[in-house]
């Protein structure tokens, strides 16, 4: 597994500390900053996998840093706040997907263990996006071939049968995938259609 690429915001006391606790395997520091603008900055450049924040930055909360990073749909966030500071995450984190929160005094353990856990659900939701992705292109060049089909069967009174071949005889010849020999059939009949 690639090293997680972190961004730290916070003091620099409290970034020395977590980055102690961290199991240098598992991350690559992306940069560090105790304002929030700039870590938001950093984000947004650099792409990290996660970034760890405190609830205390310079220029804003960490919460709010959170919520404008979850906005930005680029990584999760992991807020360490003391316990009052946690009962304000915790309202978020019912609605949010990709803000979590560690209680300080941090714990290793559990910090180790909420970064794996992030990382294997993060890549876990890419997959799933990129086959839900996949499916609705799918979807959509069997929509063309069907209306291509159509376009076919009813000016050349093929079958159903015949005018698919057609269309696979022509992607063969022309070496093109089928749902743009589709396309471009559908777009001809509608340029003439227009012309009329």
């Amino acid at each position: 597994m690639d090293k997680a690429k972190i961004i730290f915001a916070g003091s620099e006391e409290v970034i020395n500390s977590v980055k102690k606790q961290l199991e240098r395997a598992l991350f690559t520091v992306m940069g560090s900053t105790p304002s929030g603008n700039e870590a938001l900055r950093k984000v947004t450049t650099f792409f990290p996998d996660i970034v760890i924040t405190d609830y205390n930055l310079t220029d804003m909360t960490g919460l709010d840093f959170a919520k404008m990073v979850e906005h930005s749909h680029i990584c999760p966030v992991i807020v360490l706040a003391d316990l009052r500071q946690s009962e304000y995450v915790e309202d978020l984190k019912q609605k949010s997907f990709d803000i979590f929160c560690i209680t300080k005094p941090v714990n290793p353990m559990v910090l180790n263990h909420t970064i794996s856990l992030i990382l294997r659900m993060t890549r876990r939701m890419h997959e799933y996006e990129h086959q839900v992705d996949e499916l609705k292109h799918k979807l959509e060049d069997r929509k063309l071939i069907e209306k291509a089909k159509g376009i076919l069967m009813k000016k050349f009174e093929m079958d159903e049968d015949g005018a698919y071949k057609e269309m696979q005889k022509k992607a063969m010849n022309s070496s093109k995938p089928i749902a743009q020999i589709a396309k471009t059939i559908i777009d001809m009949f509608k340029f003439i259609e227009e012309e009329k």
